[in-house]
């Protein structure tokens, strides 16, 4: 029986478990998933010892882990984060799972000009994403203004345009709107009718802000279809396989969605 995870810390809370054992039903594999907690002195063992085929990385380690691992896949190298390892491989499928996310609802964002809340893993990855979609502008909202000059830098670097016009379309890499911050939302942030509003959290399904966007005429996107596309695209890499056409994904959400339901 091939064995996974998911390493992080605090994930007490994470669906990632639920998520792929619902997969591994629908497609016959035996398999398990479970989470560990580690501290950050234990990860350098913890990476070098393990006998996992293959674990995700969350918070906070997916930039940390980078320094502990024998090789990186491109993405991960170009976005200098991992959030997935497979034989001491780090690579990263945050990025698949948004850009699957844009398809499964028929978003197109080319020439759209976006801005970018947040300067973590997940950012570097969204941003990395929004260049592969040739988006016209990626602004950054943070409240450090040394990471949020980083990112900046760092997307400077990989496209050419600069534009200060209003983003069309938001995307929330923060905490914000998650426990224990769930009544927070993004602020100096102008959302109008039209806008797109991406949040990566997906628990709750709809953030405090994310209502607020609907409200205003926003279409919103909850963090959930990117969870299950990140996770199925770490699923191709430990596989060898494409399973995204092999997959209900209406069928997993609905599971996800029916857990967090009863989380309430």
């Amino acid at each position: 029986m091939k064995k996974f995870a998911l390493i992080g810390n605090p994930i007490n809370h994470s669906l990632s478990p639920l998520m792929h054992e619902s997969i591994f039903k629908q497609i016959g594999l035996k398999a398990s998933y479970e989470k560990i907690q580690i501290e950050p002195f234990e990860l350098e063992k913890f990476v070098r010892s393990n006998k996992l085929d293959g674990y995700n990385v969350t918070i906070p380690y997916k930039n940390i882990i980078l320094k502990h691992l024998g090789n990186l896949g491109n993405s991960a190298q170009n976005i200098t984060a991992v959030n997935c390892v497979s034989i001491n491989k780090g690579y990263n499928t945050d990025w698949i799972g948004f850009t699957k996310t844009l398809d499964q609802n028929k978003i197109d964002l080319k020439n759209k000009s976006c801005l970018i809340i947040g300067s973590g893993g997940a950012a570097y990855a969204i941003a990395y994403a929004l260049i592969k979609s040739k988006v016209s502008s990626i602004q950054i909202e943070n409240r450090s203004i040394e990471n949020k000059i980083k990112l900046e830098k760092w997307i400077s670097q990989r496209m050419n345009k600069k534009s200060d016009s209003m983003p069309e379309v938001f995307i929330n890499c923060t905490p914000l709107g998650m426990s224990p911050f769930i009544d927070e939302i993004p602020s100096n942030v102008n959302i109008k009718n039209g806008n797109i509003v991406i949040d990566t959290i997906y628990n709750p399904i709809k953030t405090k802000w994310l209502k607020q966007c609907e409200k205003k005429g926003a279409k919103i996107i909850s963090g959930l279809d990117m969870l299950i596309a990140q996770g199925i695209a770490s699923l191709n890499i430990w596989l060898e396989d494409d399973l995204f056409n092999k997959i209900n994904l209406k069928h997993i959400k609905n599971i996800l969605e029916n857990e967090l339901c009863l989380q309430k």
